[in-house]
């Protein structure tokens, strides 16, 4: 198992107060040239198979949808649904990376799927519709 980050991730302190307690287990990581979201994948992760916990790998998915999203697009957005495909274990000690493609973006609503990657490897494929709220507020980040 090695502790080592991944060249071009950063240290990302999210300014949520969910998503700064999900941070408080283990550091979350941002690589600012595509808006990857990652994590090392740590003993406070995971389930009682010893493997990460799915509530985990669907709420980093969520966020990584969410802050993208939210970037990319410049508006204020919430989870209006999202599906979660678990493909294979993920274990404590593995380079989890959030990889997001927004698929459709309308006036009121935007598509776009989540891939969690382990080297590479799909691991969790998620697929949301956010809305866009019609009231201004600050970009979220997760």
């Amino acid at each position: 198992m090695t502790e080592s980050i991944p060249e071009g991730f950063a240290p990302w302190r999210p300014s949520s107060p969910f998503m700064t307690h999900l941070a408080d287990l283990g550091a979350l990581y941002r690589r600012d040239t595509d808006n990857v979201l990652a994590l090392r994948v740590n003993h406070a992760h995971t389930n009682m198979h010893g493997m990460a916990h799915g509530g985990l790998l669907a709420t980093l998915a969520d966020s990584a949808l969410g802050f993208t999203i939210a970037e990319q697009a410049q508006v204020s957005i919430v989870t209006v649904q999202m599906s979660v495909e678990y493909l294979s274990a993920v274990q404590p000690g593995d380079w989890l990376e959030a990889h997001v493609q927004i698929d459709k973006q309308g006036k009121r609503l935007i598509y776009a799927h989540c891939l969690l990657r382990v080297d590479g490897r799909v691991m969790l494929k998620a697929n949301a519709v956010f809305a866009v709220r019609a009231a201004p507020s600050p970009v979220s980040d997760g």
